[in-house]
């Protein structure tokens, strides 16, 4: 009976407010501002509910509903209704436990400070960072900080502000721009070509000596000529990255629903992969879970005024390359499509238990997605596929055709 009249206790503490939030219009990447109900929340007049608590960047106060600052309620409005949809999706669509294990999560807004794993926040004036987010881990403060100092927090999600940057200032080599691509896919085979060509023609010399023209030299020659070619085309494509951006780039990245399911995602699966490191594996599983979710064609798309980012495309059928397990192509969206290969072989529900399982057998300091992710995800098809063998030679296929 007492427990009984503790849950109606509890439950009857929490009630909803009504506010105005950015959502996707339904089978459109398009976007439009929707009245929706905040549940769960423990405050009459503030941002600080069951599950999730929004603040203002450093600060330990939950933003109030009547913020002068209208633009910050807007988006403390979003986040915590995005944020309330993913966890739902966790446990409803994905039924993980790992939702309930969490505990209440600080949520920071316009928070510039780098993470500090010994301090909490870096020093104000300390490489202030805008345009992205991130999930931190729990931590505390060492023993030697001096009293007063002492600080001890939770899982946290961070949304930086946004800052329009003239992208003619950005550096020329960003990341495999889709020049790059289709050059860095044609490499090999213009070089076995040239070198077959080279072997053909050191068989014909040997064996009909009379019937071949030119010199060995020659043949030598445009050989080195193929690759040099080949590799200062590669070379000077990655200089060509402007070309394929907006001139001005901008990320509020707590105004992009996708972007919340992202660093959400982080937080559930930090129980394998340490949300301390940005891998294109540990990224692509976070983007797969938010793709999932948003059930796009295309994910992270431009929100008028809010964000110019190119969205990444699930369905995208460029080839592996080395130049994919760079830390540095972390954001691309190739484990995304190989993931989404998963689920175009076996099916949506198969496909979301399987990429969510094969997260156990994935190590955070070495996962590469040649080895490691595919490797995960066959010895996962052996635990969830409902025919093993058969689903295994599929996906075997399937990678085979991705350039594996």
């Amino acid at each position: 009976m007492k427990l009984i009249l503790l849950t109606f206790f509890i439950m009857s503490s929490l009630h909803a407010e009504t506010f105005r939030v950015l959502v996707r219009q339904d089978h459109s990447t398009k976007t439009a501002y929707r009245e929706v109900e905040l549940t769960d929340l423990e405050s009459s007049s503030s941002f600080d509910g069951k599950y999730f608590q929004i603040v203002k960047g450093r600060s330990r106060e939950p933003i109030s509903f009547h913020d002068e600052d209208r633009d910050l309620v807007l988006k403390a409005a979003n986040t915590y209704y995005h944020l309330t949809l993913a966890r739902e999706f966790w446990l409803n669509k994905i039924q993980s436990e790992r939702p309930h294990q969490i505990p209440k999560l600080i949520i920071r807004l316009n928070i510039s400070n780098l993470f500090d794993d010994q301090g909490h926040f870096a020093h104000d004036n300390r490489d202030p960072q805008f345009n992205n987010a991130l999930s931190i881990p729990a931590g505390r403060t060492p023993e030697w900080v001096p009293p007063g100092r002492e600080d001890v927090w939770g899982p946290e999600i961070w949304f930086r502000p946004k800052k329009v940057i003239d992208t003619r200032t950005f550096p020329n080599d960003l990341g495999p721009n889709p020049a790059t691509q289709v050059l860095t896919a044609m490499e090999h085979p213009l070089i076995n070509y040239a070198q077959n060509q080279l072997q053909v023609s050191l068989i014909e010399r040997m064996v009909y000596p009379s019937y071949s023209n030119g010199s060995y030299q020659s043949d030598l020659i445009r050989f080195a000529g193929t690759i040099a070619l080949t590799r200062f085309l590669i070379s000077a494509s990655k200089r060509m990255d402007p070309l394929f951006m907006e001139k001005w780039f901008y990320l509020n990245t707590a105004m992009v629903p996708e972007v919340v399911y992202h660093e959400y995602a982080h937080i559930v699966l930090s129980d394998r992969l340490k949300m301390s490191h940005s891998t294109p594996v540990i990224e692509g599983m976070a983007d797969y879970f938010a793709a999932a979710h948003a059930n796009k064609r295309k994910v992270y798309a431009k929100v008028p005024g809010r964000s110019t980012s190119n969205p990444k495309d699930p369905y995208n059928k460029k080839p592996y390359s080395h130049w994919s397990e760079s830390n540095r192509t972390a954001s691309s969206d190739f484990v995304l499509a190989v993931l989404w290969d998963v689920r175009d072989v076996l099916g949506e529900e198969t496909a979301n238990k399987l990429v969510y399982h094969a997260r156990k057998y994935l190590s955070t300091d070495s996962s590469t997605i040649s080895d490691h992710l595919l490797r995960s995800i066959l010895r996962s098809c052996e635990d969830i596929c409902p025919a093993p063998r058969l689903d295994k030679l599929r996906l075997y296929e399937k990678f085979a055709a991705r350039g594996f």
